[in-house]
């Protein structure tokens, strides 16, 4: 309000207080100098009093005007992680956008994109979108010399986030899910009639001191963060492959998460989340138990099967994993450092002849992760690793965990090491263009059989001698010793307005897997793989 239009106001307020007493004034004797001194001082105060009423008028506007609970928009760091992952410095969402709506106090964001995307591989892998490094077929194996073209919808993904408050409490809920679960009895061969996949649901509770706790499914601690330790912030490969890139640290588990602010520029977290166990070996002692594919994993479960892994059940963990991470941003880029504690335990089982006993024994992992932007925030440069034992299942290519003693039975965790590197270029506010590389390590752990056979993972007594023509290399298999990829896309916006945004992009893939060497000639396989896609997000 200016300066002239308060000069008015006050004039009529005066005008309408002084008329009366003039006029009641005229019909007696002039008043004294004392009465007149008294009449000024009160309309100096009047006039005080409605100076201070006009500024908090004015004060109260302005805070109406700023508050965002009529027509929210989403801080970046609450974007749902579609819009998360390529939206441009600065970027924000328009105001006329209808990005939320609101229902008896809580604020409601649905997100997701719908997706169609078609695929070549020079080798078939039997796969939908997600690429199966561990399994990349061998040269001149029947797959090796067969391609693959495939047509998928199943990466559509579909979300809601829910954020209201209790007192100074900030409360969020959050759901995702996508296509790419299997029921039972789904198949390709008429209607592809896939079951929705439930990828992230977890509820938080954030403070203003700083303390947030999350429970529920969401991305594993040890999958680098783009901003502090926060939910829907994960950094995670750009591409349109399922399984990501070779390299990557990640999980999708249940968990409870407990974080701590330090004035957004440290931040530290400790969680424990959901365990389980993956393994391979050579030779697998009798009476086995507690491994998800021990008799006792697999009793009652009804799979078909043509499905990959139909026996496969849950391994009997002794307790969850643990896990810890500090994140730090001093002003340039984001920096972290991670740690993993983990616990395997399996059982053989006692019979009429003999005993059974219990074995435990435990993993680890340290980690580390960075993005560091550059050229004005337009060149992202991204870096991770994680060392350790017992680390596979949280690493893209799906290496094993553990492998077994031939006499004990004992889990024996495997020494492992991976590394994943990118850089994104936001050419402009329309194209990206993205390259990563990673690399996925698992150490040889070698025993013999009490019959004098292989036992182990990675045994030089393997033998490749019958891998000679294509029918015996179906068959053929080893153990990886490491697996890496290279690969480069973009993604180009063709639209971006009131009714959400169309993206368009290409992507193309080397994938290469090495095994450990046994007697004669070890085979090896690679694949390339090219990708085109069409997204429309939701506004």
């Amino acid at each position: 309000m200016s300066i002239m239009r308060r000069k008015i106001i006050l004039a009529s307020i005066l005008a309408i207080v002084v008329t009366p007493k003039g006029l009641a004034q005229s019909s007696k004797q002039e008043p004294t100098i004392g009465e007149l001194q008294r009449q000024l001082d009160e309309m100096r105060s009047q006039m005080a009093k409605m100076q201070n009423r006009i500024a908090d008028l004015e004060a109260a506007k302005g805070n109406a005007a700023t508050t965002p609970g009529t027509d929210p928009v989403l801080p970046h760091s609450q974007t749902p992680p579609g819009q998360l992952l390529r939206s441009q410095p600065g970027e924000t969402n328009s105001p006329e956008e209808p990005t939320s709506f609101h229902y008896k106090g809580l604020t409601l964001t649905p997100g997701g994109f719908l997706e169609g995307t078609m695929l070549v591989r020079t080798r078939n892998e039997n796969a939908d979108i997600a690429n199966n490094y561990s399994a990349i077929p061998l040269n001149r194996s029947s797959n090796a010399k067969l391609s693959e073209f495939r047509g998928t919808a199943r990466n559509s993904e579909f979300s809601l986030l829910v954020q209201g408050t209790a007192g100074s409490t900030e409360l969020k809920g959050y759901v995702e899910t996508d296509f790419l679960g299997a029921a039972p009895t789904a198949n390709y061969v008429e209607s592809n009639s896939w079951t929705p996949r439930l990828r992230q649901l977890w509820v938080q509770l954030d403070r203003p001191s700083g303390w947030t706790i999350t429970a529920g499914q969401t991305w594993s601690l040890l999958t680098t963060n783009q901003q502090g330790i926060a939910t829907l912030a994960e950094l995670r490969p750009g591409g349109e492959d399922g399984q990501y890139v070779v390299g990557f640290t990640w999980t999708r588990q249940r968990a409870f998460r407990v974080t701590k602010n330090f004035n957004d520029k440290v931040w530290t977290a400790f969680a424990v989340e959901s365990p389980e166990t993956t393994y391979s070996a050579a030779f697998v002692p009798a009476n086995i138990m507690g491994l998800n594919t021990s008799l006792n994993a697999a009793t009652g479960v009804n799979l078909l099967p043509f499905l990959a892994n139909y026996s496969n059940g849950f391994s009997t963990s002794l307790a969850p994993d643990l896990l810890a991470k500090v994140a730090f941003e001093p002003g340039w880029g984001h920096f972290e450092i991670k740690a993993l504690g983990r616990f395997f335990r399996d059982r053989i089982a006692s019979t009429a002849s003999t005993n059974g006993h219990t074995n435990i024994t435990g993993g680890y992992g340290v980690g580390f992760g960075a993005l560091m932007p550059f050229v004005n925030k337009k060149l992202d440069v991204t870096l991770e690793g994680l060392l350790g034992q017992g680390i596979g299942r949280y690493g893209s290519s799906g290496l094993p965990d553990a492998t077994l003693s031939p006499t004990t039975g004992e889990l024996r965790p495997l020494r492992q090491a991976r590394v994943m590197g990118g850089l994104v270029y936001h050419r402009s506010s329309r194209l990206d263009l993205y390259g990563y590389g990673g690399d996925e390590y698992t150490g040889r752990y070698a025993f013999v059989s009490p019959a004098a056979t292989a036992a182990g993972y990675g045994s030089p007594l393997v033998s490749y001698a019958s891998c000679t023509n294509e029918v015996a290399l179906n068959t053929c298999s080893g153990a990886n010793r490491n697996i890496y990829e290279a690969t480069v896309g973009y993604w180009y916006r063709l639209y971006r307005g009131e009714s959400g945004r169309i993206e368009q992009g290409n992507q193309v893939v080397y994938i290469h897997r090495n095994l450990w060497s046994g007697i004669d000639r070890t085979p090896q396989g690679g694949d390339i793989v090219v990708y085109t896609s069409l997204r429309f997000y939701l506004p």
